[in-house]
């Protein structure tokens, strides 16, 4: 005979003989309660298998309240059923609604890309589109609700790879879906959490480590200049200011205070704004372009009031293969490109002695720990100040 032991009123379990939950032996709860003059003895679950006797006081809490007003399942058996119910009523909802989902790239062209055109600086739009048409193009057709962890590896990491794709370059794309999934959750067109958090991918430092010497950095102005008056012009800017190329593009005349010596950069890649200090060769090519064309709008204005930024870009790739600057080198980070001068600006400032946190306002880092890189830079001004603890101790 089965030995029940009363967990309170409605509520009692049996323990099995042999089989142990945690420290105890295991328990399967059951319900025992009389509606509508009929008793009924209805078993719940074994404990081992999640059923806790808090689980089975919320069941009879729920089945007690519809005791009272008549309205709802009376039994255990009618409640499973209703859920049962419930549960497939909303699997065909989601199954519909699946059908009229949009695909990603119905997603993407109609509802992502006007609102990043909104908030995005010209540059970051124009990587975006790049990144869809070239390495989300895989899943373009695809219902945006049944893309999973899975065709992401498979159909857009897997052949970054194999492209040679940094994993830097890879991350940002990940990056992107995941932007695009996060507002699909906001319209509610996708439910759950974004498959990207299951991605692995490759990671790799691939910060810059390369940095011009001022002889270097000359040479390239000298010829850039023989080669494109624009292309020296932003290069100057660039090295002299640390100004990201996008920040060189977006530049207007209306940032720029010749009075006080100052740029104001606005709307960043990171969304700090800041300063930045004219040298005198900024503020010399700065009055000069000005003079030039008092009517433009942009710093950089390309002939019918578009960007300079492509026409440089060439000139200044082309320069530096004529310096040989690049010559014989395979490693990425040491490869001399435009964002080089960037990281030039902030190399000569460190080596010069200045402090990490007053390089990172210049460079407009939102965390000091991407300008820490650079400390290595400075070897005799931390050994100068390690030499202060000198006879320290003597009296």
């Amino acid at each position: 005979m089965i030995a029940w032991i009363k967990a309170g009123r409605n509520l009692r379990y049996r323990e099995h003989k042999s089989r142990k939950h945690g420290q105890r032996p295991d328990r399967f709860w059951c319900l025992h309660y009389t509606v509508n003059k009929r008793s009924h003895n209805e078993g719940v679950g074994w404990w081992s298998q999640g059923v806790t006797q808090a689980a089975c006081r919320e069941l009879l809490a729920e089945l007690q309240r519809n005791w009272r007003t008549g309205v709802g399942p009376q039994t255990l058996k009618e409640l499973r059923e209703a859920d049962r119910a419930k549960t497939a009523a909303g699997s065909t909802a989601a199954t519909e609604r699946r059908k009229d989902a949009p695909t990603l790239g119905e997603f993407w062209q109609e509802t992502v890309l006007p609102h990043i055109r909104l908030t995005y600086t010209k540059l970051s739009i124009r990587f975006s589109e790049y990144r869809v048409r070239n390495w989300l193009k895989p899943l373009l057709d695809c219902p945006l609700e049944s893309i999973g962890t899975s065709d992401l590896e498979m159909k857009v990491v897997k052949p970054m790879l194999e492209a040679g794709r940094s994993p830097a370059t890879i991350g940002l794309v990940v990056w992107l879906f995941s932007v695009i999934w996060h507002r699909a959750r906001k319209l509610e067109l996708v439910t759950g959490d974004s498959p990207v958090t299951q991605v692995k991918v490759p990671k790799a430092d691939n910060r810059r480590v390369r940095f011009l010497s001022p002889a270097e950095a000359a040479r390239l102005l000298e010829a850039l200049k023989e080669r494109s008056l624009d292309a020296h012009d932003y290069a100057l800017l660039s090295l002299f200011t640390g100004l990201r190329v996008g920040e060189c593009e977006a530049l207007t005349w209306t940032d720029v205070d010749f009075k006080n010596g100052l740029i104001f950069v606005k709307d960043t890649k990171n969304k700090v704004n800041r300063h930045a200090f004219m040298t005198a060769e900024v503020r010399a090519m700065l009055t000069r372009r000005h003079e030039s064309d008092p009517e433009a709008a942009l710093v950089f204005q390309g002939r019918r009031g578009g960007l300079l930024s492509r026409a440089a870009n060439r000139p200044f790739r082309e320069t530096v293969r004529a310096l040989g600057l690049n010559d014989g080198i395979t490693d990425p980070r040491q490869l001399v490109i435009f964002h080089s001068l960037r990281h030039t600006f902030a190399s000569w400032l460190v080596m010069k002695g200045k402090p990490l946190y007053t390089v990172s306002k210049l460079m407009g880092h939102k965390d000091i720990k991407m300008t820490e890189r650079y400390a290595h830079l400075a070897p005799e001004v931390i050994k100068g100040a390690i030499s202060r603890l000198e006879g320290f101790l003597v009296k």
